[in-house]
């Protein structure tokens, strides 16, 4: 700001006059997850200082502080990226440039989807790839099957599971649900006829 006068008829006239508005925001960036939510950033001006907030892309929806004459706060919604491909956006606030980022909707590749596993039973292992903040669980849907590691996650990882014996006389087949994919294991029978003393399998 600044300060001057005039001298009319022997007295003084003092005009004082604001400085340029200049505006600050406390964050020009942030990365939302897939299913969306809330963001913020926060104008920091002098009292009369005019400004406003938009959105420039149809997925960011400005919800609050969409424009002020002072220092304030800015919120908006961002939507769920329904797409697996990220995605950036932009707002414009206070003349300055918001940038958003988003992730792309959860993928999960599980590897393998298939066990033969001897009639003896025994520990399996599949993999589960994805991106960090994808929630996921690994269940199982017989019996006979049980997890018994890593039975969820946010990132990649592994699902360690066991197998029992199989007692039948017939092969088995059972199943996990892994991150929302199916996960087979078919289980070989014990010879049954064979000597006591002698345990036969077979792949199947």
């Amino acid at each position: 700001p600044r300060t001057g006068t005039l001298t009319v008829a022997g007295q003084t006239v003092t005009v004082t006059q604001s400085g340029t508005c200049g505006f600050t925001l406390s964050s020009t960036s942030q990365s939302v997850l897939a299913a969306g939510g809330l963001g913020s950033t926060t104008v920091t001006t002098t009292s009369g200082c005019a400004w406003s907030a938009t959105s420039n892309a149809s997925w960011i929806t400005v919800t609050g502080g969409s424009s002020g004459t002072s220092s304030g706060p800015v919120t908006y919604t961002v939507a769920a990226n329904t797409a697996t491909s990220p995605r950036t956006g932009t707002l414009t606030v206070a003349g300055r440039t918001v940038t958003v980022t988003q992730s792309g909707a959860c993928a999960f590749t599980v590897s393998p989807t298939s066990r033969n596993v001897w009639g003896e039973g025994g520990t399996q292992t599949t993999t589960v790839t994805t991106t960090v903040g994808c929630t996921w669980t690994a269940t199982s849907n017989t019996s006979w099957i049980t997890v018994t590691g890593a039975s969820g996650g946010t990132s990649s990882g592994t699902v360690t599971y066991a197998v029992a014996a199989n007692s039948s006389s017939s092969p088995r087949t059972g199943t996990l649900t892994v991150a929302g994919q199916a996960v087979t294991v078919i289980e070989a029978a014990f010879n049954l006829t064979a000597p006591a003393n002698v345990r036969v399998t077979s792949r199947p």
